[in-house]
């Protein structure tokens, strides 16, 4: 972990005229092809959504911007590496909340997603083991839906710094396997340009899993 230098910081004006805003977050939302990923975790017998999920937080590792966070006196943190936060159905239609120790390495990311998704089956947990913590990436799935637009709770201000993304359910477009996502960002620390970086890269992961899945 290692503080930006603001200073020098090419965004420095940006951050100063956003956090102005009251709510000062985008989202922007597409469709990705994951094909290829679709046939690799049937193939191989994987979760497709854990599968995915993966392929979200290599993305987020990857890229500096989406592991900046606004601390005390507007002081900005670089964390080395950001951990998903995911809600999960849990009883009686309700939602969970588990962190899951990111690991670069796909098949040790499977592990601990199977040890912490374990852990917190059977509990209600609303945000508790996130309370505090900020080298998160908050994920949520609607495997039901099919989604054009998302919209995240958000609290009003400019210091919640935390990304929030979500996938939906893939459809068939043109021979290809689409899944819509949703990516939710705080405009003090990044722009469109930034957004559309991450989704290049996870387009990239999702194209070929053969490269990044072993």
């Amino acid at each position: 972990m290692k503080y930006l230098d603001k200073e020098n910081w090419k965004r420095k004006k940006h951050f100063e005229f956003f956090k102005n805003f009251e709510i000062p977050y985008f989202n922007i939302c597409t469709n990705v092809d994951i094909t290829n990923t679709f046939r690799f975790s049937q193939k191989n017998r994987y979760s497709l959504f854990r599968t995915v999920l993966y392929a979200v937080m290599r993305s987020c590792n990857e890229l500096e911007e989406f592991r900046y966070r606004i601390v005390q006196d507007d002081k900005i943190v670089i964390h080395d590496t950001v951990h998903p936060g995911v809600a999960m159905i849990s009883d009686q239609d309700v939602y969970t909340n588990f962190i899951i120790p990111y690991k670069h390495d796909f098949k040790d990311f499977q592990n601990e997603y199977q040890k912490a998704s374990d852990e917190a089956r059977g509990k209600i947990i609303v945000g508790e083991d996130q309370d505090g913590k900020d080298d998160l990436i908050f994920i949520s799935s609607l495997p039901w839906v099919s989604f054009t637009s998302v919209t995240n709770p958000m609290r009003t201000g400019y210091k919640d710094s935390i990304p929030r993304i979500i996938f939906g359910k893939q459809f068939k477009q043109d021979g290809k396997i689409m899944m819509p996502f949703s990516v939710q960002v705080n405009h003090c620390l990044m722009d469109g340009i930034h957004v559309s970086k991450y989704y290049f890269k996870l387009a990239d992961i999702l194209s070929n899993p053969d490269k990044y899945f072993n």
